[in-house]
C-alpha cells in the first residue's frame, strides 16, 4: 500500500451536500487550525480520567515554552450532582496531563492555572521548536454564522464538525456566557475526544472554546478566552463577579414572549432575575433590571 493513498478513517462530513457551500474555505480554515490543535489525555494513580483537546495560545521563546488552552473538564472527578450553580465539582490538580504534539512526540503539561467558572485549563508545555498560535477573534460570532468544531482522537485524527452558532438563555444547568451550537443531522453526536478544541470561522479564526461538544453543545466564546488569558498574564489570576442571580435576557425570548412582556409591564429589554442566591437580597421572582 501506499500510505499518501491509503483509505483515510475517520471519514469527516465534508462531501456531504449540506457542506458543499463550504467545502473550500472551509477545508483550508480548519486546516490552518489543525496546526494549532492537540490531544490531550490525563491520567490519576496510573488511570485514565480524560481525553481531550486543546490549542496553543502563547509562546515564549527564551523559555521554549508553549502555553496550552483546554478544558477544566481535563481533571474533573467529580461533576455537580445537581447543576453547576449548585456546585459539589470536584476536580484533580495533581492529575498527571500529556500533551501529544503534532510531530507524534508527547511532552508532559504542567497545570499553571484552572478556572472552573470559565471552564478552563492552562497548561505550560516545554517545546524545543517554535509552535503555530492561533488568531483569536476579539468579536463575538453573530446568531447563525457558520463555525466548525474541532478536536483530535487517540490517533491525533483530526475531527470536524460543522455547526451555525446560537444565542440562548441558559438552561439552570448551564452558564450565562455560553454561546450554542446547533448542527445538521447526523453531525457532532460522536463527541468524546472534543472538549477543550477551538471552534473556528470560516477564516480559520478562533471564535470559541469547546465545553459541550453535542449536536445541540456550546462553547466559551472567543472574547472571554482574551479577557481570561490577559488578565492571566498579568496578575497570573482570573477573576470573576458573582452576583449570586440567575438571568434571563428578554431580547432571547420568543417575539411573542417580549410582546407580553410589553403589553403587561412595559418592558422589552433587559434582564429578568430569576433566581437570587441564599447569601443574597431576596427579591420577586418576576423583576427586570
Amino acid at each position: 500500500k501506499i500510505a499518501t493513498l491509503d483509505y483515510y478513517k475517520p471519514a469527516t462530513r465534508f462531501h456531504t451536500i449540506e457542506l458543499f457551500p463550504v467545502r473550500r474555505s472551509g477545508s483550508k480554515a480548519v486546516l490552518l487550525a489543525a496546526k494549532f490543535l492537540l490531544g490531550i489525555p490525563s491520567s490519576l494513580d496510573g488511570e485514565p480520567l480524560r481525553r481531550c483537546s486543546g490549542f496553543w495560545v502563547d509562546w515564549v521563546e527564551e523559555k521554549k515554552t508553549g502555553l496550552v488552552l483546554t478544558t477544566a473538564r481535563l481533571i474533573r472527578t467529580k461533576d455537580a450532582p445537581y447543576s453547576v450553580w449548585s456546585g459539589g465539582e470536584e476536580y484533580a490538580t495533581d492529575a498527571d496531563v500529556t500533551v501529544h504534539l503534532l510531530n507524534g512526540t508527547s511532552a508532559k503539561g504542567q497545570l499553571v492555572y484552572l478556572q472552573p467558572h470559565y471552564d478552563l485549563a492552562f497548561l505550560s508545555v516545554q517545546v524545543d521548536q517554535p509552535i503555530n498560535l492561533p488568531s483569536l477573534n476579539e468579536k463575538d460570532v453573530e446568531f447563525a454564522q457558520e463555525v466548525f468544531r474541532l478536536g483530535r482522537d487517540n490517533s491525533l485524527n483530526l475531527r470536524i464538525t460543522y455547526a451555525r452558532a446560537e444565542y440562548l438563555n441558559p438552561t439552570m444547568f448551564e452558564r450565562h456566557h455560553n454561546v450554542y451550537f446547533r448542527s445538521p443531522d447526523g453531525h457532532g453526536d460522536d463527541n468524546e475526544f472534543d472538549y477543550g478544541g477551538p471552534v473556528i470561522d470560516l477564516c480559520g479564526e478562533v471564535v470559541g472554546m469547546v465545553n459541550d461538544p453535542k449536536r445541540f453543545g456550546s462553547f466559551v466564546p472567543s472574547s472571554i478566552l482574551l479577557n481570561c488569558l490577559d488578565s492571566w498574564k498579568k496578575y497570573q489570576h482570573i477573576a470573576r463577579p458573582h452576583l449570586g442571580m440567575m438571568f434571563k435576557d428578554i431580547k432571547l425570548l420568543e417575539p411573542a414572549h417580549v410582546d407580553m412582556l410589553w403589553r403587561k409591564f412595559n418592558i422589552d429589554d433587559g434582564l429578568i432575575v430569576q433566581e437570587v442566591g441564599n447569601d443574597f437580597l431576596k427579591v420577586p421572582n418576576f423583576s427586570s433590571v
